[in-house]
């Protein structure tokens, strides 16, 4: 059975290609032309390099030939299992929907899919038996095909979906657009195989309050694919880390325990003002403080984040990179850090968080442990709030938290709950059957 998988956000599809070819199915990932954030090529899952802090937002408008110059200059060799939509002219793809709600829906569909960039993935998705996608575009274009398919959610998608995300839209053109989007997101969802999601409730949660929505809908807990990595001894790490701030033109912490924050810096959607304030308490009651954490730099509240560690003569407890770091430059973060810091406001583990279980680093984040998982909720350092959040770092500044063991306790049950052949076998059960 060859499976296509589409959608670039934040490279989780190219995550599942690697992870089912590394099993031996027959997969084709569909590059997503249509998603130029830096975050979303493969290369940046592939390749160590760093985007400049003020570059990033101005990546988002790149040519793509300037990303191909980039894969060129860093020896970046495409899977053969990928392919690219520019490879080939726009020309027409045959829609042929599985179901549709009338006549109007059916018109839009084919109006949308035969668009130029789009027509190269849709006849490509129909070279493919079946097809596990995200996003907006995905799950449209998938419908489109008439092949089965699974949807993967990344948030705003399912959102939209929901009626839950409603951008205030006062001309009557962008109304309508937004109107017949979520008609076709909600017929994609209704014609899916199933919704899947690595977290239990999906997007269900009381922070989305979808769960109107997903009563309708066939539900799937498909975990993340990650292999565990090995982890060196504290001595080693540290080692590692010096190495790793002197290539990136950084100044070396002198505290004790070094913390890594690996998310864009995001008030709103992580909450790392909260670990701020955090670190400013802990900085006036303790002033021989041993914490340090050291910022990705990146994120649309880096500069108030700096702002605030200045004003609060923070400058030896943090630091801020001056880059965006891509993803094998973040294993190596999270291999050498103490440990790290992810959200405080979802309830629920994001990529980054998985990628550091994977590496046996001890976690500092909230999971609302009031939904139910099959497998139980993650071992990691509970906080949701300011005072929360001050509590672990006193905590683990004084010795008094095992890193270690936390460490050890993360990547088992990661390793117990995300393995690669046991998403393989899953993906693959729910593509026989469906």
């Amino acid at each position: 059975m060859k499976i296509g998988i589409y959608c670039g956000l934040a490279n989780n599809m190219y995550l599942f290609a690697h992870a089912l070819a590394a099993q031996g199915e027959d997969v084709c990932f569909i590059r997503d032309r249509d998603d130029r954030y830096p975050m979303s090529q493969p290369i940046w899952e592939d390749i160590a390099f760093t985007l400049p802090y003020d570059e990033v937002p101005r990546a988002i408008f790149w040519p793509w030939s300037r990303w191909t110059q980039l894969e060129s200059q860093l020896k970046w060799d495409a899977p053969k299992w990928l392919y690219d939509p520019l490879s080939e002219p726009g020309g027409k793809a045959i829609v042929s929907p599985l179901r549709t709600q009338g006549v109007l829906d059916s018109a839009v569909l084919k109006w949308y899919a035969r668009a130029s960039h789009r027509a190269p993935v849709v006849r490509k998705m129909q070279s493919c038996d079946a097809l596990f996608v995200s996003g907006i575009e995905g799950s449209l274009l998938a419908n489109a095909s008439g092949r089965p398919f699974v949807i993967y959610p990344y948030g705003s998608d399912l959102m939209i979906a929901a009626g839950l995300l409603r951008p205030k839209l006062y001309r009557a053109r962008p109304r309508l657009k937004h109107s017949l989007v979520r008609r076709q997101l909600v017929s994609a969802y209704a014609n899916a195989i199933c919704i899947g999601s690595h977290e239990p409730t999906a997007l269900a949660a009381d922070f989305f309050g979808a769960e109107h929505f997903f009563r309708r809908q066939k539900i799937a807990h498909i975990p993340m694919p990650f292999t565990a990595r090995r982890r060196g001894s504290r001595g080693d790490r540290r080692y590692f880390l010096e190495q790793l701030l002197s290539e990136l033109g950084c100044k070396v912490p002198s505290s004790e325990y070094v913390g890594f924050v690996p998310s864009r810096v995001d008030f709103h959607w992580k909450g790392q003002d909260r670990l701020l304030y955090a670190l400013a308490r802990l900085h006036t009651e303790q002033k021989a403080s041993n914490v340090h954490l050291i910022f990705s730099g990146w994120g649309e509240d880096f500069d108030r984040a700096r702002q605030f560690v200045r004003e609060n003569s923070l400058g030896e407890r943090v630091t801020f990179l001056d880059c965006a770091l891509s993803k094998p430059l973040l294993y190596r973060f999270y291999l050498s850090a103490d440990f790290v810091v992810d959200q405080f406001i979802v309830g629920m583990c994001g990529t980054s968080a998985l990628e550091a279980m994977a590496c046996g680093a001890p976690l500092i984040t909230w999971i609302n442990e009031n939904v139910e998982r099959p497998w139980g909720a993650p071992p990691v350092l509970q906080a949701r709030t300011t005072d929360n959040i001050f509590f672990v770092l006193r905590q683990l500044g004084s010795g008094r938290i095992d890193l270690e063991e936390r460490g050890r306790a993360l990547q088992e049950w990661l390793s117990q709950n995300y393995n690669p052949a046991t998403v393989a076998r899953e993906l693959m059960r729910l593509f026989n059957e469906g």
